[in-house]
């Protein structure tokens, strides 16, 4: 190997660099999100957009389970769905196995307030991907999702999703 290639298996400093480099970019990103959507025309607040984003992507989970996967306490979660409830976003429904369990389903209304928050998240990720050719940005996604699917064998986060669903949700 030429004096100026590393090895990757030995280039150990850089893998605690890419872990760390990965958290910040999650962290600046999420930031970034709230600051774009915070003065959105529905009233709600970027905690709620992002619980409502996640009700859509787990759709027929329970709180626990959409807590868990948020990473935040299940109370929370509980306040947030209690509110985007109350405005006809989402609906917990019966579960025929079981009394206990409360499915929760974004509504159409849902799907609406989303779509029109989406020119906000376009101009995030223009911004975001500025200068970056197109192929870049392809390896990369493809590289997040093996090293995302390396780390968890959870099928609701592996799965493909999108927040804009082609079909609508049933209200």
């Amino acid at each position: 190997m030429a004096a100026d290639q590393q090895d990757p298996a030995s280039a150990t400093h850089s893998d605690g660099d890419l872990g760390f480099l990965l958290m910040e970019t999650a962290r600046v990103f999420r930031q970034s999100i709230e600051r774009a959507v915070i003065d959105n025309p529905f009233g709600l607040t970027p905690s709620a957009i992002r619980a409502l984003g996640c009700v859509i992507r787990f759709q027929g989970d329970g709180l626990n389970v959409i807590a868990k996967r948020m990473d935040i306490e299940p109370m929370s979660l509980h306040n947030q769905i209690d509110r985007l409830e109350q405005c006809g976003l989402v609906e917990r429904r019966d579960c025929s196995s079981d009394r206990r369990k409360k499915p929760i389903f974004p509504t159409q209304k849902a799907i609406e307030v989303m779509a029109g928050l989406d020119p906000a998240f376009d101009q995030l990720y223009r911004t975001m991907t500025r200068d970056v050719p197109r192929e870049s940005m392809e390896q990369l996604t493809a590289i997040l999702v093996k090293m995302r699917a390396n780390l968890t064998a959870d099928p609701g986060i592996t799965a493909p999703f999108t927040l804009l669903p082609k079909e609508p949700a049933a209200t």
